[in-house]
């Protein structure tokens, strides 16, 4: 099995030449709007995204118009901390657009987004290296859905102790 290193690698060239990100992150979307477990929630937690991921703005603007309340991460001292979308942000440590103010209680979270290199049907996740969402996720009971290009999708992955596996994976 190839190791995590080398698949991160091999999903960052993957994912330079992805075609339609556009259409392909509406059609992403769509079909998340479509899941029990999107209808049933009033608090979705997503992420904003970088440039290889599909783009959030649709979904953000989805998530509003359904009148649910949008949490966002931020990368804090211990992790990640979830906090409400406001249309203050800034500029985090990783080039990411974080949201400005206090934390949220992570019990009110009833559904996270989470993005990814790369993606295992059944729910395995490879992240960027630092563990952080592997970490977050540990420690909420909320549903977790794992977005995707269907290029980021592999047979497996190599799973270590820390690595949460996810409640489902949608792709597109």
């Amino acid at each position: 099995m190839i190791d995590k290193a080398t698949m991160r690698r091999l999903m960052r060239e993957a994912l330079a030449d992805v075609p339609d990100r556009t259409l392909r992150s509406v059609a992403l979307w769509a079909e998340l709007a479509g899941l029990e477990a999107y209808r049933g929630a009033s608090v979705v937690m997503a992420f904003d995204a970088i440039p290889a991921e599909p783009d959030t703005d649709g979904l953000h603007a989805r998530i509003a118009r359904d009148g649910k309340h949008l949490i966002l991460p931020r990368v804090g001292p211990d992790g990640i901390e979830p906090v409400a979308s406001s249309a203050d942000h800034q500029v985090g440590s990783f080039g990411i657009r974080e949201p400005l103010g206090a934390a949220v209680d992570r019990s009110s979270i009833d559904l996270v987004v989470v993005p990814g290199l790369a993606f295992t049907a059944d729910g395995w996740r490879l992240g960027r290296g630092k563990a952080y969402y592997d970490r977050f996720l540990a420690t909420v009971r909320a549903a977790t859905v794992g977005v995707c290009f269907t290029e980021q999708l592999v047979e497996q992955l190599p799973v270590d102790a820390h690595d949460v596996r996810l409640d489902q994976v949608l792709s597109c």
